[in-house]
């Protein structure tokens, strides 16, 4: 729909007057797409897109109605799709919705540079002599359109080429969505903050590195009212993009992403993206309906490898010698099972078969415990704890 807009926008003749023609000078100077589909930064949901249109003097009411009449003649001209067309001149703009679902909106902003030249002087100290028109519109307005447009050339030029820094910007766009305490940073701030933290790293990373990185800066403070604060580039004067947020607001962010950074430590970065754990790569083991049983019986030892023992002699004193076919299998078994030394385990199985091991008690961390294992013994009993039960 944006696409169809600007390519009805393109005719800026038809709001040239005979002279303004001979001078080969424009009133509509130039579109360009802003906001989040400039950026590439648009998630499942957002529906508003937006455009600012360039004039070459200050944008007024009747200038504003022009472009909105003959858009609806171009926009018919182009397209069978049916639009509606709002003039909201307190803002400045042109709102645009279709009639399809899902229910899009294009906001036009109408601007020009002679506002904030104007704006410079008179903060300069020069003392201007200008006429406004009584209908001219909005100047916060058009200031905030051509802002926009600085944000925009900024981030396609810094922010773009920067390696996973527009997808961790998306991530946090959700989460100042989700978290209330973040909604303070949506938008402006919140796209100069990752590219300061991940341009300052000075190496490239992958987006989960990047993400721990933009919440280890704000975890460390720099939004606190003693902070760095976040600077401004596309401002003349020395501006803090954060400078609207009270001490409380920077409070709860700084503890939020303190949070943040605990549950990725521990392994819980799902509850941060707000989603569901990812399913285990390990197949999971069918749930035993019986009890568990922790007496443990060592199976007899003719289940482990031993050192086979050697034919018995012949009376005669002569071994006899196996088939051909025989000494081929037993080489083959030796091949897949080579030979182990039996150990005081396997010794004792031999002796007493059919023992009962029995865990008498686990103890230590999780991650490391220790089993404490018995065995009874023609009346005795003995104890060894280890790493593990068969250890």
């Amino acid at each position: 729909g944006s696409q169809r807009v600007l390519e009805a926008l393109s005719f800026p003749r038809d709001f040239e007057d005979q002279k303004a023609a001979e001078q080969l000078t424009r009133t509509l100077r130039g579109v360009m797409r802003v906001g989040l589909v400039a950026k590439g930064l648009l998630l499942k949901g957002d529906l508003d897109l937006e455009l600012v249109l360039l004039c070459k003097d200050k944008p007024t009411s009747e200038l504003l109605q022009k472009v909105a009449d003959n858009l609806g003649v171009q926009l018919a001209a182009i397209t069978e799709d049916k639009y509606e067309i709002i003039q909201a001149v307190g803002d400045a703009a042109i709102v645009i919705k279709n009639t399809k679902e899902p229910p899009l909106t294009l906001t036009i902003h109408l601007t020009s540079p002679v506002v904030r030249e104007e704006m410079e002087k008179q903060l300069a100290g020069e003392t201007l002599s200008v006429t406004d028109s009584p209908d001219v519109l909005d100047r916060q307005k058009c200031l905030a359109a051509l802002a926009s447009l600085r944000h925009a050339k900024w981030f396609q030029a810094r922010a773009n080429g920067l390696k996973s820094c527009v997808i961790v910007i998306r991530v946090l766009r959700d989460l100042c969505t989700r978290v209330p305490t973040w909604a303070p940073l949506r938008g402006w701030p919140l796209e100069l903050l990752c590219e300061k933290s991940i341009g300052t790293a000075n190496r490239p990373m992958g987006a989960g590195e990047a993400l721990r990185r933009v919440l280890e800066c704000l975890a460390s403070g720099i939004v606190m009212p003693d902070g760095s604060g976040i600077y401004d580039p596309c401002e003349k004067e020395a501006t803090d993009a954060i400078g609207h947020l009270d001490r409380q607001q920077r409070e709860d962010i700084t503890q939020s992403a303190q949070h943040a950074l605990r549950l990725a430590a521990f392994g819980h970065l799902h509850k941060v993206l707000g989603m569901d754990p990812l399913p285990s790569k390990m197949p999971k083991k069918p749930k035993n309906e019986n009890p568990v049983d922790y007496t443990v019986q060592i199976p007899p030892s003719t289940t482990y490898a031993v050192t086979p023992m050697k034919r018995p002699m012949e009376e005669d004193g002569e071994e006899k010698s196996p088939s051909k076919k025989k000494k081929k299998i037993q080489k083959k078994e030796e091949k897949v099972e080579p030979p182990q030394a039996m150990n005081a385990l396997m010794k004792l199985n031999q002796l007493k078969p059919g023992l009962q091991y029995k865990l008498v008690s686990q103890t230590g961390p999780v991650h490391a415990p220790i089993f404490t294992m018995s065995v009874e013994i023609d009346g005795s009993t003995f104890e060894a704890s280890g790493p593990s039960k068969k250890t």
